[in-house]
């Protein structure tokens, strides 16, 4: 067990990211901190990944702070719920994410992708995960509940904007005011969360009425039923819908941005990529069909979760003590998966640091699936990673088939970490058409 000092515990505040690497490198897989007489430990060691995931995760919740801040604006959503409450809305929502469900999303994914690049210009410069999050957004929304952010209720984006931006204000606080507290902050979130929870609400009252299956994840959440043959309450309803909203748009605009850095920075591997996407897909439209056929694209987006996971790390907190590889565990400790730092360990990944998306394009050597974990692992795997993956590849894909882009600028990129793992300030490309790929310096 190592104590931290006050310089070293203001170095784990001010970049969770590089301290989590750095004692990952020197003291090992499990790293045994003390802060302040809290019990801190760090695992990126795949194995104990494993055994305490699958066999302690009673034993464990999810980061009390984290899932303070979260349950302001997601309620009792399946993100934030525990013990039977979660286990209940899983198995409600596991149906919505079925593949034979989700395929159907692919038209709508490269339909809105589209419409983006068709309203960019040659030479123009786009902040791109700006343009991704609005793209993202929207096909949430459509997929979500079958409205269209560009025609209808276009405030919901703005206000879900306006609620995680507080959100991520909250996390990096010390000290979290109480919500009937009056600070600028709780009053502009619960006044966003009230009209979001207001639209909602109206759009489900409507699918109610109509009783007609439109194909999307409303649909299934209203058809859903339990044990008892009981459907969700409004209540659960309103905080799932709120959760999937916030989930389903962030991390995979986040994950698609990484892609862009790092394909503008590699050449080589955007014009395999271009190429293999004209090779299955042509002039026609991206669908779901056309995936299986180009590993390429699975592989890039995967070597880019690798390198830059959205959900970076994840934390549980210790119901009761227990031991697991050879470890104890004492109750109330704090123990945080650095995704991160498993994923660019150099005696687990050759050559770490690099982009080889070739990594994932051997399917029966590749990783198993607690040393690369980008959508986490055990009971709470994320619910929609299969619909995120989809998403990211039809969005990629149907992109590389109408532009390239360049970095616009060569001043480093810094790493913001607050809620997921994105850049700090806006990354800037300039858009040329795929035929121009060859001029590009």
């Amino acid at each position: 067990m190592k104590k931290l000092s006050f310089a070293e515990m203001r170095a784990f505040r001010a970049d969770q990211l590089a301290f989590m690497m750095q004692t990952a490198l020197t003291m090992g897989g499990v790293a045994h901190l003390q802060m302040l007489g809290m019990n801190i430990f760090i695992i990126s060691e795949p194995a104990v990944t494993r055994e305490l995931l699958l066999h302690h995760g009673h034993q464990m919740h999810r980061d009390p702070f984290v899932s303070r801040v979260f349950r302001r604006f997601m309620g009792n959503g399946v993100f934030v719920a525990e013990g039977k409450s979660w286990q209940r809305q899983r198995k409600l929502m596991q149906p919505a994410f079925h593949a034979l469900r989700i395929r159907n999303y692919a038209d709508t994914m490269a339909a809105y992708t589209q419409e983006m690049v068709a309203g960019w210009q040659p030479g123009q410069t786009v902040a791109i995960n700006n343009e991704l999050t609005q793209l993202t957004l929207r096909i949430i929304a459509k997929t979500m509940f079958g409205v269209d952010l560009l025609t209808q209720t276009a405030a919901l984006g703005a206000l879900m904007q306006e609620i995680l931006t507080i959100g991520e204000a909250q996390l990096k606080k010390t000290f979290l005011p109480p919500t009937w507290l009056p600070t600028s902050d709780n009053r502009r979130q619960q006044r966003a969360l009230r009209q979001v929870k207001a639209l909602l609400r109206q759009i489900i009252q409507e699918r109610r009425l109509s009783a007609v299956d439109q194909g999307d994840l409303l649909s299934m959440l209203l058809a859903a039923r339990d044990e008892n043959d009981q459907p969700m309450s409004e209540q659960q309803l309103l905080d799932e819908c709120v959760t999937l909203f916030v989930a389903g748009h962030e991390t995979t605009a986040a994950a698609l941005t990484w892609a862009w850095y790092l394909l503008a920075q590699h050449r080589d591997v955007l014009a395999q990529l271009c190429a293999e996407v004209q090779d299955v897909v042509g002039d026609t439209a991206v669908t779901f069909d056309h995936l299986p056929q180009m590993p390429l694209l699975e592989a890039v987006i995967k070597e880019t979760l690798r390198l830059y996971p959205p959900a970076f790390a994840f934390g549980r907190s210790v119901l009761e003590p227990f031991s697991a590889n050879g470890t104890h565990f004492p109750q109330g400790s704090v123990i945080l998966f650095s995704v991160y730092a498993t994923h660019h360990r150099p005696d687990l990944w050759p050559q770490p640091e690099a982009f080889q998306p070739a990594r994932f394009l051997d399917k029966e050597n590749g990783p198993d699936r607690y040393t690369y974990l980008p959508f986490g692992a055990g009971a709470r795997i994320c619910l929609g990673n299969m619909f995120a993956m989809m998403e990211a590849q039809v969005i990629l894909a149907t992109m590389v088939q109408h532009v390239t882009l360049a970095l616009a600028a060569t001043e480093a990129v810094v790493l913001d970490t607050v809620i997921t793992l994105r850049p700090q300030d806006p990354l800037r490309l300039s858009v040329q058409p795929v035929a121009a790929f060859a001029e590009l310096p």
